[in-house]
């Protein structure tokens, strides 16, 4: 089996790990893929996989997408030596979606088309009729609901995403540190971003035992910086470039906030939870991994003092810190592992494939 891996930009740069993952567990499952990501990103995102990464134009002219189509399959058959034989164009950010499912009709194959986030399910009927044979993968039961009610003849299958499980936990909250708490997401839910961020300022304004550091994207889009200078904590909170690139120092913290409720997946959380690390996070039916007191403390009516009250417990209760980190990470091992989604994508491509099954 052939598979050609697109990912438009901001999905390349939120998710390297889960393309990594992909790209290498496909491989070692026996298929033969390639990736597929922005030109403006060759230089820049290094996915570190032994696999061809072939660069695009994800953006043109009007009417221009069809040239560009073109220029991808002459890059793919520069490397196959052949025109491209392709089964399944699996196509992850929607910015793309039109683009993948393009490069799928002309050679062939089927679009797979990841469904990360619940605005994306309204878009799926675009893509019902046509000559182009479509399937639509959703990371999580809620999206996989929401797709299923845009109606009949749609093709959807549940791909839950997963990650790698470190050796060991990590050991939070230690005695001998200062607490280290990590603010991430994408700061579009500003006045969300905005109450976390307070609350976690008035932490570190009562205490001298904290550092916060906050994704540098989402801070700059929710206006953050001059709330820590009034608040007189600027000496105790750091900016994050580039989170994706420096994921490893992310979780190197001891608690994640996370104030998104939009029903965004975000591996980013299944890592913080399978290193053993504190996750309060708002409410969100969409994202599977966040079970109240089991996995994360859910804040369901999220303010700036419900985000400060809860900090402060796991902060002034380690030993309760990291029996929920414990927990976490022990549901990650059971329902969120990255064999687990190569075997989901393997088994649904499979499905997609058969003669017998799909009556495209």
């Amino acid at each position: 089996m052939q598979t050609l891996v697109i990912a438009d930009k901001g999905f390349a740069l939120r998710e390297r790990s889960l393309i990594r993952r992909l790209l290498v567990g496909l491989t070692d499952e026996g298929l033969r893929v390639r990736c597929a990501i922005p030109r403006s990103l060759e230089s820049s995102v290094n996915l570190d996989v032994i696999t061809d990464v072939i660069g695009y134009e994800e953006r043109g002219l009007l009417l221009s997408r069809s040239s560009r189509v073109t220029s991808l399959l002459r890059n793919l058959r520069t490397l196959e030596g052949d025109e491209p034989r392709l089964d399944i164009v699996h196509v992850f950010g929607g910015a793309v979606w039109s683009f993948g499912v393009e490069v799928a009709r002309r050679t062939g194959a089927l679009a797979a088309l990841e469904v990360w986030r619940p605005g994306l399910a309204e878009r799926a009927r675009v893509f019902r009729s046509g000559d182009a044979r479509v399937a639509f993968f959703a990371p999580s039961p809620g999206i996989e609901r929401a797709l299923l009610r845009e109606g009949a003849g749609l093709l959807v299958r549940l791909t839950p995403w997963g990650v790698h499980m470190p050796r060991t936990p990590r050991l939070i909250l230690r005695p001998d540190r200062v607490a280290a708490v990590m603010l991430a997401g994408s700061g579009r839910n500003r006045a969300g971003f905005m109450d976390a961020f307070v609350g976690a300022c008035k932490v570190a304004a009562a205490r001298q035992d904290i550092m916060l550091f906050v994704d540098a994207d989402a801070a700059h889009r929710a206006g953050l910086w001059r709330h820590a200078r009034q608040a007189g904590v600027l000496d105790r909170v750091s900016l994050i470039d580039a989170t994706e690139d420096r994921r490893d120092l992310v979780l190197r913290a001891d608690i994640l906030l996370y104030p998104e409720n939009r029903g965004e997946q975000r591996t980013l959380i299944l890592d913080a939870m399978a290193s053993g690390m504190a996750v309060v996070a708002c409410d969100d039916p969409m994202v599977p991994s966040l079970i109240p007191g089991q996995t994360a403390r859910v804040l369901n009516h999220a303010s700036a003092e419900t985000w400060e009250g809860e900090l402060l417990r796991l902060i002034e209760h380690p030993d309760e810190a990291r029996t929920l980190g414990q927990s976490a990470r022990e549901r990650v091992r059971l329902d969120f592992r990255a064999s687990t989604h190569i075997r989901a994508v393997v088994e649904a491509y499979e499905w997609l494939i058969s003669p017998t099954a799909i009556p495209f």
